[in-house]
């Protein structure tokens, strides 16, 4: 019974199945009291310190239950419990409203789990003596302050707006107003800040607070306060004069803001200077220089301004003009430029005089340089420039010389010597400049270095490696010059490296042998079968790298290197040492007819294999039979006692078969003899149908075109040992042959 209460109170805690357990428990128990409700403190706004506890107590049995007998508890969130005895008597049925005495404290804001139970040591039934129920204190609302107003500057402003003061509650949006307060427009943002920007006009801004189970509320609203920019204004002024006489008045109209300074900027408005100046009217005196002048304009809250500029254009007075670029030049590269050396006006054209300057010819050119082309004689040259409100200016004269080519020299004559004797002369003939240098080149002619010589001729000595010369002629005004170049080859003596080491090799094997650590213009083999008395030269062998022909006695070898006109020289000397092939003899060729077998016997060595093995009965015995369908070439390899290897080959050649013979054997066993059904010459007869019975007449085979192909077999698996019965029609013919079959090797 108590089990079937538990379950009832752990699946369902309303109070309606709590009062009928308690009713039914009244007929099972003799004393049972049990809390059947509770009535305060309940949820609400700013609850107290001092809240009453009320629960109604039951007595569920007609059992009198005495006063001061029930203790009653409760506790919050857990908390020490409060104890009080229950006063009154109750009678049987008899429910009370029980208050405690000590009030709850639930003064602070928030959540509150309160639970009250009974202690009668006469109940038997536990499972009605406890409430437990939540609690919840919303305190009210502290609205506070958006924080706070402001004057900012239209379409281009950005800021933030904090809620200060607040507490309680929960916020739920912002909300703005364009209109005063009129209407409020919502904002979904539920932080302690709101961002905006560029905004455009006067704007509130609020925010709206839940109260939960307090009063909502607003909080104070902060306006935004949006200023216009400011109309910069105009100036009126701008004028062309002439330097040391530029002065004048210039005036600003049209502003609606104080003009806190005047600026002026003599590098095109890259950088300004400050003219404590607030009025709209500013003078200028004596100005040296092109001057842009502007106001500046007190914005307020907005950023400040700049009106538009004026500017005031000065002429310079320049004094002559000198120019650069006089030069003698070669009539091959009369080729530069002319430049200015200090400040002009406006260039009007430049002028050219090929006789000294006695009579001068317009270019047609405006350019701030003149760049001249292949002259061919001495020129001079001057500028003409544009004095704006001063006088126009002719500069100085530039004069560019021209020298004829000079006639280039020869030398030689050049040479090819060996490393070990270097000697000789250089000698130049032709040129019409005096020598500057001898220069001397190890890398043919990528770079060179002087030999600090202007000899003719030049002498060289112990050079050693090859060497290229020239002289270098001085140009005077041309460019220095150089004659062809001669080479002196210094052919240094073959560096011939290392010849890989002597060694034993088996009889007709070909040994490949390498040259290291070779510096050579080209090499030849050389062997000899003398032990090195006489060398024979092996033909097309320039190669570090050669591979012997078959060994046949013991040879000796060695590598000789030619380096130019210096002597040739030999590498070392290796001595390859014959091992003797076994001797090995695979017997006389002979013939066989298709499908016969052939007997083949090898002698020699320690150990043998023929070669191919696949129409062998076994290729690693010394007298295998052979079984070909086509004429081979069978080979007999052997090794001897040295590791040697020595071969000899025999032909089987395989006839045409003598008649149509058919075989009457078939071994089912595997061991490559009269496996399949083998009829000789039927290779000669396409399309030979053939017929196998067994004893009972029954067919087990049939083909149209017979291959020999047949291993005794039906749907893959071997017949019975036995004799059978075939018919075979000779394809082409009108040929029937009948006999028995016997089939061996299913045991």
């Amino acid at each position: 019974m108590k089990t079937y209460f538990s379950l009832l109170l752990n699946n369902f805690l309303s109070k309606k199945l709590l009062l009928i357990l308690l009713l039914i428990g009244s007929f099972s128990y003799s004393q049972d009291v049990a809390l059947q409700n509770y009535f305060s403190p309940n949820s609400g706004c700013g609850l107290t310190n001092i809240e009453n506890v009320t629960v109604l107590v039951v007595n569920t049995t007609s059992t009198f239950i005495p006063g001061n007998s029930i203790n009653m508890n409760y506790s919050i969130n857990g908390g020490s419990p409060v104890n009080q005895l229950l006063a009154s008597n109750l009678s049987g049925s008899a429910s009370w409203f029980f208050t405690f005495s000590v009030k709850a404290n639930l003064a602070l804001c928030g959540t509150y789990q309160l639970k009250v139970w009974t202690t009668f040591p006469s109940d038997p039934n536990h499972l009605n003596d406890t409430l437990s129920w939540t609690v919840q204190n919303d305190c009210p609302i502290v609205p506070g302050t958006v924080n706070s107003d402001v004057t900012v500057c239209q379409g281009a402003n950005a800021g933030t707006l904090s809620l200060v003061g607040w507490s309680n509650g929960t916020i739920t949006q912002w909300e703005s107003s364009t209109n005063g307060g009129s209407t409020w427009s919502p904002i979904a943002n539920t932080t302690l800040s709101n961002s905006y920007t560029n905004i455009t006009q006067n704007t509130q801004y609020r925010v709206i607070i839940d109260g939960g189970l307090c009063v909502d509320d607003t909080a104070t609203y902060a306006t935004v306060s949006v200023q216009p920019p400011p109309i910069t204004g105009t100036i009126a002024g701008s004028d062309s004069l002439c330097e040391n006489v530029a002065s004048g008045v210039l005036t600003l109209s049209g502003n609606n803001a104080a003009v806190l300074n005047w600026e002026y900027s003599t590098d095109n408005g890259f950088t300004w200077n400050n003219i404590a100046n607030t009025t709209t009217t500013n003078n200028y005196t004596s100005l040296t220089q092109t001057t842009i002048y502007r106001a500046h304009i007190n914005g307020g809250v907005c950023v400040n301004q700049y009106s538009d500029t004026a500017k005031i254009y000065v002429d310079p007075f320049y004094p002559q003009v000198a120019l650069l670029g006089d030069d003698s030049l070669c009539i091959t590269a009369a080729n530069g430029a002319i430049t200015s050396s200090g400040p002009h006006g406006t260039i009007l054209d430049w002028e050219f005089s090929n006789d000294g300057g006695a009579t001068w010819n317009s270019l047609s050119y405006t350019a701030g340089g003149y760049n001249y082309v292949s002259l061919t004689q001495t020129t001079y040259y001057r500028m003409l420039t544009e004095g704006g409100k001063c006088p126009d200016g002719i500069s100085d004269t530039a004069i560019i010389f021209v020298q004829p080519v000079p006639i280039a020299p020869t030398i030689g004559p050049p040479n090819q010597v060996c490393a070990s004797s270097v000697t000789g002369n250089i000698n130049v003939t032709g040129g019409t400049t005096p020598i500057a240098d001898w220069e001397a080149s190890t890398d043919n002619g990528v770079t060179w270095t002087s030999v600090g010589s202007n000899a003719n001729p030049y002498s060289y000595a112990g050079q050693t490696v090859t060497t290229t010369y020239r002289v270098k002629m001085d140009g005077v005004h041309c460019p220095d010059y150089y004659s062809n170049t001669v080479k002196i080859t210094l052919d240094s003596p073959p560096t011939m490296g290392t010849l890989n080491q002597s060694a034993s090799v088996c009889q007709y094997t070909m040994n490949p042998l390498n040259l290291t650590g070779t510096i050579a213009d080209s090499l030849y083999w050389q062997y000899s079968l003398d032990n090195g008395v006489t060398w024979t030269s092996i033909p097309n062998t320039d190669t570090i790298a050669w591979t012997t022909l078959p060994i046949t006695s013991n040879i000796s070898y060695q590598v000789v290197g030619v380096n130019g006109v210096c002597p040739p020289l030999a590498s070392n000397t290796i001595l390859l040492t014959m091992l003797p092939a076994p001797t090995v003899n695979a017997g006389n060729d002979t013939s066989i007819y298709l499908g016969d077998t052939a007997h083949l016997v090898g002698v020699g060595g320690t150990a043998g294999i023929w070669m191919p093995g696949s129409t062998l009965s076994d290729s690693t015995i010394s007298n295998p039979s052979a079984f070909p369908t086509t004429s081979t070439y069978y080979a007999y390899f052997v090794i001897g006692s040295n590791s040697c290897i020595g071969s000899d080959t025999v032909l089987v050649t395989v006839l045409p078969p003598k008649d149509f013979i058919i075989r009457n054997v078939v071994t089912m066993n595997q061991d490559n003899f009269n496996d399949n059904w083998f009829i000789s010459g039927i290779d000669y007869y396409p399309f030979t149908k053939v017929e196998v019975f067994n004893l009972y007449g029954k067919q087990v085979y049939k083909n149209d075109d017979y291959k020999n192909d047949w291993a005794g077999t039906v749907n893959g698996k071997n017949l019975p040992n036995g004799t059978y019965y075939y018919i075979v029609r000779k394809g082409g013919t009108d040929e029937l042959y009948k006999g028995t079959l016997t089939l061996l090797g299913n045991e």
